[in-house]
């Protein structure tokens, strides 16, 4: 084991406790190395000074922001990271800032530096989530915007965030209706097994409810606690592995079982030594535990079961596990969809949607008021089961926001949520949209050759020709 980082850590936790905690050592014992297993919010001593920020995401360990030092030190951190490596996962480290009422407060009025700290992807939802409790968007926003199904290890990420961070009543145990008991269990401890107090909650409100709650994940645990807490942890949130090292070196067969889960343990059993030399250079050296490679057996070899998932009920209709005061609804925005009609009638769509929609006397309406074209389109059957129309009443909601001025934060999540169904990023900068053709819309294209453009100059065209010249500008098309 590592025992220069074992005693850092002693002495920072030390520190952490004591009534004259000077947040300098701490964060001189982070350089030095440290296993940061608890969030520092939890400290009253150090939760307002800015080193949270800096030794939170040095440890990749979920934090909170309280005041304007911590914020602007989380810009400046970011903007490092933006500068020094654009490739970096922008998500792992993004999502490690809970999202509390101040710092979405901040994002909503920062309109210089809040697209830096936008969740990506599906983890936009959190960002909606919020922006809707905290009285931000509308409903109606929120609805329109939300996807239909959500990937079943982004709904367990999210709902738990929601339920445990954010402090919503959710019944967590409810999610094994919808996803099977092993998924819900490994996801949840491989996304928040770095805090040990989620991790508690976990245990006792999810996984003593699993009757056999094995692990079948390629890992238990990642080491990221001291190795006595390390073994104490991983005995706690699973069954004892079905396979299991044994080896003449204890400290090796302790540190290997307690990390490693049944898939992983297979992988050493079926190419033996080769594999087993690949997990100790990739954990062992980081622990500073010698081994043999070649001294190991494993007994108890049995295969993993199997588990479930219902994918249509992975959504913020679920009444299971949310409790909104308004009703849901799935919108038809199935991309696959998209050319299930010909080109002369999108085309045609899109002259429809113009004449009845963003023609003169509609268009003001349109803009100075962002949700009036979804009260106005709910009940004109003809928008219904129709991917053109729900996505370009998406486009323009967001057309006025961006006409009016309104938070970059706001129109930078609702845009991001778009994404997935259409070529559409926001130039934070710039206040513009941008519709950009993607490679499987090339490929449809070339297959299609009487099609004479592709979807997303179709979008675009729609929603620039207005008779509104301040509007159409702010769409551009590459």
């Amino acid at each position: 084991m590592n025992i220069e980082k074992e005693n850092n850590t002693e002495l920072f936790f030390k520190e952490l406790k004591s009534k004259t905690c000077n947040p300098e050592i701490l964060y001189n014992l982070s350089l030095k190395g440290i296993y940061l297993y608890k969030p520092l919010y939890l400290y009253k001593r150090i939760k307002y000074h800015e080193y949270v920020v800096d030794i939170s995401l040095m440890y990749k360990q979920y934090f909170k922001i309280y005041n304007d030092r911590q914020y602007d030190r989380l810009i400046e951190k970011f903007e490092k990271y933006e500068s020094k490596n654009n490739t970096y996962n922008k998500n792992e480290y993004r999502q490690l800032i809970i999202l509390n009422e101040y710092i979405i407060k901040k994002l909503v009025n920062d309109n210089n530096n809040s697209y830096i700290l936008t969740l990506l992807n599906e983890y936009s939802h959190i960002s909606l989530y919020c922006l809707l409790k905290y009285n931000y968007i509308s409903y109606k926003i929120f609805d329109y915007f939300k996807y239909n199904t959500i990937s079943y290890s982004d709904f367990i990420f999210i709902t738990f965030y929601i339920a445990y961070y954010l402090k919503e009543n959710i019944n967590l145990s409810n999610i094994s209706k919808y996803i099977g008991n092993s998924y819900v269990s490994c996801h949840l401890k491989s996304e928040f097994g770095k805090d040990i107090i989620a991790l508690e909650f976990i245990i006792i409100n999810i996984c003593n409810n699993i009757k056999y709650d094995y692990c079948y994940a390629p890992l238990r645990l990642y080491p990221i606690y001291p190795l006595n807490l390390l073994k104490k942890i991983s005995s706690k949130i699973y069954e004892p592995n079905i396979l299991y090292l044994k080896c003449d070196d204890k400290n090796i067969e302790d540190f290997i079982n307690s990390i490693c889960g049944d898939i992983e343990l297979n992988n050493i059993h079926s190419k033996g030594p080769s594999a087993f030399s690949k997990v100790c250079e990739s954990f062992l050296f980081e622990c500073k535990i010698t081994y043999d490679k070649n001294n190991f057996t494993i007994t108890n070899y049995k295969d993993s079961e199997n588990s479930y998932i219902k994918r249509e009920d992975l959504w913020f209709g679920n009444k299971d596990l949310f409790n909104f005061n308004f009703e849901l609804k799935k919108y038809h925005l199935k991309y696959n969809e998209r050319y299930n009609y010909s080109y002369r009638e999108i085309d045609k769509f899109s002259l429809i949607f113009r004449d009845k929609y963003l023609n003169d006397d509609e268009l003001p309406k349109v803009l100075k008021d962002p949700e009036y074209i979804l009260y106005k389109s709910e009940n004109d059957t003809t928008m219904e089961h129709n991917y053109f129309y729900t996505i370009i009443i998406r486009c323009c909601v967001i057309g006025s926001l961006i006409y009016n001025n309104k938070s970059k934060f706001v129109i930078n999540t609702l845009t991001e949520l778009l994404n997935n169904y259409v070529p559409l990023s926001y130039n934070f900068k710039e206040n513009r949209l941008y519709f950009e053709p993607t490679e499987r819309d090339i490929g449809v294209f070339e297959d299609m050759e009487e099609w004479m453009e592709d979807y997303h100059n179709l979008f675009y065209y729609t929603i620039s020709s207005t008779s509104n010249a301040k509007f159409n500008k702010r769409k551009i098309i590459i």
